[in-house]
């Protein structure tokens, strides 16, 4: 779904917008705390339920205000959030409400790069995981179905861990089965998956740091080779004592090799965030390939990538049919690039919460 209409209401500093006739790549320049970023958070939070900024949503919603909402309109498809200050929300498609998240997810697959952070390289493996996660979501048809029934068998064993001190193994073994059913199921998904992946990063690696070689190592979070259930009965003592569970796809890690190290101690502060955009570039790539565009927010384009960098990034994002929500300072040079691309776009000033569009 590419975005050719997008109305934004109540959130954060932003006075009602109503953008217009929206390009593949829309520019957003103003001051510090004028609210670009916050273009980028509302758009965030119709395709994924949570702002990128903060979990709670009073935080996001304007003072006085008990709700928040964002549309967006595309050539085929019309999709709204209304999202409550108590966290209660209302999705809509094409007029119709509609249960979960994941059935915006799935019209609207969006990827936020911020040149500025080093997270999923320098804060453990959570957010690695996460990315795989929302790759597999994408890609692999059975995944949510398998990561949803996994999840609830997990917060059921961790919640009897919790409440109860004296749990033998016949307790918890409605919950072994069924943790081990499933997470065997991801375990499977995900090899598959970053195998195919792997390919796709080489490429846009060899295009973002040239002289470089990283490989993508994916941990499974349990002992493959005997196997989840075995991990459960075995360290069952422990996980009691503990009071959650140790093992399983839960606690799955992606690992950036490089032939001296792991990139996290390696590499340089320029080269992780080089790193993270091959690896969402390459993500990118792979639902490319499959037919599906993907929503880029870039958040702070200009902040610590220099000319060479920027016009690369915005050149493979245009390859690979994706639509771009840029903010930035510095709009003259951001404007330079996508004219020496022929790149259609298009360039809102945002003031004090209002956003208009310039005449080029």
């Amino acid at each position: 779904m590419h975005i050719t209409r997008l109305h934004i209401e109540r959130v954060r500093n932003l006075k009602a917008v109503a953008l217009h006739e929206l390009q593949p790549f829309n520019v957003f320049y103003g001051q510090n705390g004028s609210g670009k970023t916050s273009i980028l958070e509302a758009i965030h939070l119709l395709a994924t339920g949570r702002s990128f900024r903060t979990h709670i949503p009073k935080n996001y919603i304007q003072n006085s205000s008990q709700d928040a909402i964002v549309f967006a309109q595309s050539l085929t498809e019309k999709i709204g959030m209304q999202k409550m200050a108590s966290g209660e929300q209302l999705i809509k498609v094409n007029g119709d409400p509609v249960a979960t998240q994941g059935q915006l997810a799935k019209i609207l697959p969006l990827q936020h790069i911020d040149p500025l952070s080093t997270d999923i390289i320098d804060h453990g493996a959570k957010p690695r995981r996460q990315l795989l996660d929302w790759l597999m979501f994408h890609v692999e048809p059975e995944f949510y179905h398998a990561w949803q029934y996994y999840s609830r068998a997990l917060k059921q064993r961790n919640s009897l861990l919790k409440s109860q001190r004296h749990l033998s193994l016949s307790d918890l073994e409605p919950w072994n089965k069924m943790l081990s059913d499933y997470g065997e199921i991801l375990h499977q998904q995900r090899l598959g998956t970053v195998e195919q992946w792997q390919q796709f990063f080489a490429q846009d690696l060899q295009y973002l740091l040239p002289d470089l070689h990283i490989s993508l190592e994916y941990s499974a979070g349990f002992h493959t080779e005997t196997g989840l259930l075995n991990d459960l009965c075995n360290y069952h003592q422990k996980d009691v004592e503990r009071r959650y569970t140790e093992y399983g796809p839960h606690r799955a890690d992606l690992r950036l090799k490089t032939p001296m190290g792991d990139a996290d101690v390696v590499l340089s502060r320029g080269q992780k965030k080089l790193l993270i955009m091959a690896l969402k570039l390459s993500q990118i790539a792979m639902l490319h390939a499959s037919n599906k565009e993907t929503v880029v927010l870039l958040d702070d384009l200009t902040a610590e990538l220099d000319l060479s960098a920027q016009q690369r990034l915005i050149e493979r994002l245009s390859q690979l049919g994706s639509q771009v929500f840029i903010t930035t300072l510095d709009h003259q040079s951001v404007q330079q690039h996508l004219q020496a691309l022929s790149i259609p776009y298009r360039l809102f000033q945002v003031d004090h919460g209002t956003v208009q569009a310039v005449e080029q």
